[in-house]
């Protein structure tokens, strides 16, 4: 029997919140400053190499010991709401329907009223050291639901804006927008998380076999995918870019 909490290797990876039932965690009550909450993950790709883990993972309500963030992550909440707080109690609130970043190291707390499920993709090297930072101002960014290109850079032809990069320069987060494109077969060089907002993006893969994503599908492609890519005309997305 397959193990659905087990990361899967290679290939165009379709993330469906809803594809198989999540594993239960094994938690250190010494990480909250609140009762344990219940808590769930599905792990859908892992690089250990460079500590990048893509999955899904939901929690009742708690709230995490004050302290430096567990690295750098992207996240697309699926349901409920959540507040980060800082050493001061002050707070950055998102909700469902939003993608977040989060810097790593930052000092806050994770305050969570009621149930929340989200997609995650998580980077924080294995080799590397948590860095010492006093501030946790700017650590967290929430992006809109509807983003507008404001600041416009053009690449290949796309309209494309950048909305984080971390600290090494190994983590970045871009806005891009289409009009109707066609890009031949070619391998990716980087791990690459995609969320789509608007449009439609479709994925052919080395078997030519299409995979079609809309409005709010999130597909994972690993470093040496290869893939065809066709996006129709006012097609949007975020992709997050991680150099392995």
């Amino acid at each position: 029997m397959r193990d659905d909490t087990a990361p899967r290797r290679g290939g165009i990876l379709r993330i469906d919140p809803d594809a198989a039932p999540l594993a239960p965690l094994d938690l250190d009550p010494a990480a909250f400053q609140s009762p344990l909450p219940v808590q769930n993950y599905r792990l859908i790709f892992e690089d250990a190499s460079i500590g990048m883990a893509v999955g899904i993972w939901d929690t009742t309500t708690m709230q995490e010991a004050f302290g430096p963030y567990p690295g750098d992550e992207f996240i697309t909440v699926l349901d409920g709401s959540f507040a980060i707080l800082d050493a001061e109690g002050k707070a950055v609130a998102g909700r469902a329907g939003q993608s977040a970043t989060f810097r790593n190291g930052i000092p806050v707390s994770w305050k969570q009223d009621g149930y929340l499920r989200k997609i995650y993709l998580t980077l924080m090297d294995p080799e590397g050291e948590t860095p010492e930072i006093d501030s946790a101002e700017g650590g967290v960014t929430l992006l809109r639901e509807k983003p507008v290109l404001s600041s416009r850079r053009q690449i290949a032809g796309e309209a494309g804006q950048l909305l984080y990069l971390n600290d090494e320069g190994t983590m970045s987060v871009e806005l891009r927008a289409y009009g109707e494109t066609l890009q031949p077969a070619l391998r990716t060089t980087v791990h690459e998380l995609c969320r789509v907002l608007s449009g439609e993006m479709v994925l052919t893969d080395a078997q030519g076999l299409e995979h079609r994503f809309v409005t709010g599908d999130h597909v994972f492609l690993p470093r040496g995918t290869m893939v065809a890519r066709t996006m129709r005309e006012g097609t949007s997305a975020y992709h997050v870019f991680v150099k392995a």
